[in-house]
């Protein structure tokens, strides 16, 4: 998506999608009265089981409430700001799988060395490039670095805004019996038995 004299907010990403809860997952649906600003968007990753992981509540950084999977998503009626002018301009983008550096350079990933010299920059030759121009396939260019100006901050020291971090000693403690306290039915662990017998398994719980 293409809007970059406009913020990226909440409110304008409500205007195209709808979360929803499928078997206990949430995730989001576009709405359809409103414009694709993906064009082929996945539908679905595979190998993702390996990748799923768990946050203590520690890491947090605010006090935030959470949704019980249980409880049903109602569907919300918003209009479209189709007179809006940041709707009108935008243009879609072809859904693409960026390399850790373009997501750096877009102020979407931390990594990169704090004492690094160097900004990661989008170039076709030796010309800076816009960075969006990296979604396109025909784009022929690629990502580089060029020199930090004497007047500039690193470039880690620009990014590391966008990021909440675990405040110290988050983890100094083990999790408390409270975590997941949220969830008073948890659903039963599936195991089989060696006669091949399925057995509902319920997690052990603190007293």
């Amino acid at each position: 998506m293409q809007v970059s004299w406009h913020r990226a907010e909440v409110e304008k990403f409500r205007a195209f999608y709808q979360l929803q809860r499928t078997m206990g997952f949430f995730s989001f649906a576009s709405r359809g009265a409103a414009k694709k600003i993906l064009l082929n968007p996945p539908k679905s990753f595979h190998d993702w089981k390996p990748k799923f992981f768990f946050i203590r509540e520690e890491v947090l950084p605010i006090a935030m409430p959470f949704r019980d999977w249980t409880e049903a998503v109602l569907k919300e009626d918003l209009p479209i700001p189709k007179n809006a002018r940041w709707y009108q301009q935008l243009t879609p983008t072809p859904n693409r799988v960026f390399g850790e550096n373009v997501l750096v350079a877009a102020r979407m990933s931390d990594q990169w060395s704090p004492n690094s010299k160097e900004v990661p920059v989008l170039k076709i030759g030796d010309q800076e490039a816009q960075l969006y121009q990296a979604a396109f396939a025909t784009f022929g260019g690629s990502m580089g670095v060029r020199p930090l100006r004497d007047d500039e901050e690193s470039w880690y020291e620009q990014i590391k805004g966008n990021f909440m971090y675990p405040v110290a000693g988050a983890f100094a403690l083990p999790p408390t019996t409270t975590e997941c306290a949220q969830f008073p039915k948890p659903r039963p662990l599936r195991s089989l038995t060696s006669l091949g017998k399925r057995l509902s398994i319920f997690p052990a719980r603190s007293q």
